[in-house]
């Protein structure tokens, strides 16, 4: 999947990220004086996390797309973190180089996930955690199913060719992960999900930032709404759940996690 516009993205998925972040890290299990890899770094959402949560980790961040690096390098600064440029697929570093590895959101992104995780695994020490988490994009997050939802009610033929053309999230859950990782060779497998809510204060607060245009489908959004002349926000609008007189409201999420430990 392609990315553009790091801020935009930040905006858009990446408070998401950052706030599923703390409790990905204590389904983890992150310990002190740990070397940690953050794959798929993004904009440093996990890094971030990891950094206030114990002040004696150390971090290494690694993402394919070169601004996203420099986003991350830039939004957080800390002598504790590096941030390098490379894919989850071939990982730039020797065997057991971490304590753990970790990836907050990134299977869904993948060109070949079973290989990542195999990475992950061979640069992780004997003894060490492999755990990533992903969305349930089935029934987890209705941020993103009422869009679709209301993008299908004003524009059903554009969204029917917006699906076919874009690679759909891959849905399944705890099975499909349980699987990845005994692939990798990992042992002592274990699963949570891991639920949370987030607050918008206004329709605008949750809508504006799908028009940064940082993923294919925020662009698609932003273009619609375009040539729908507003008719998506406004069918969208319509289709919040639960909205209080004070215009907020909230939405649930859903994301499931796997670790494991590596070892020969």
């Amino acid at each position: 999947m392609t990315y553009t516009n790091p801020g935009a993205y930040d905006r858009f998925m990446g408070r998401w990220s950052a706030r599923l972040a703390p409790s990905f890290i204590r389904f983890a299990g992150v310990c002190d004086d740990q070397r940690i890899l953050d794959v798929g770094s993004g904009t440093g959402s996990l890094s971030r996390a990891l950094l206030a949560s114990n002040a004696r980790v150390r971090v290494v961040g690694v993402d394919p797309v070169v601004d996203y690096v420099s986003f991350a390098e830039e939004a957080v600064r800390d002598a504790r973190v590096e941030f390098r440029v490379g894919a989850a697929e071939a990982l730039p570093f020797p065997a057991d180089s971490f304590d753990a590895a970790l990836g907050l959101l990134i299977l869904q992104d993948l060109t070949d996930a079973s290989r990542a995780v195999r990475e992950m695994a061979r640069v992780t020490r004997r003894g060490g955690t492999v755990a990533t988490c992903k969305w349930d994009f089935r029934e987890g997050l209705p941020m993103l199913s009422l869009f679709w939802q209301a993008a299908a009610s004003v524009a059903p033929e554009a969204v029917q060719q917006q699906q076919r053309r874009n690679r759909a999230p891959d849905a399944s859950g705890l099975l499909e992960l349980t699987q990845l990782w005994a692939g990798a060779g990992l042992t002592d497998i274990r699963t949570a999900r891991l639920d949370l809510v987030m607050q918008f204060e206004s329709f605008d607060d949750y809508w504006l930032p799908f028009l940064g245009g940082a993923t294919p489908t925020s662009a698609f959004a932003a273009a619609l709404n375009t040539e729908t002349g507003g008719g998506l926000a406004k069918a969208l609008r319509d289709m919040m759940p639960d909205v209080r007189a004070n215009g907020s409201f909230v939405l649930p999420a859903l994301a499931w996690a796997v670790a494991g430990t590596a070892g020969p």
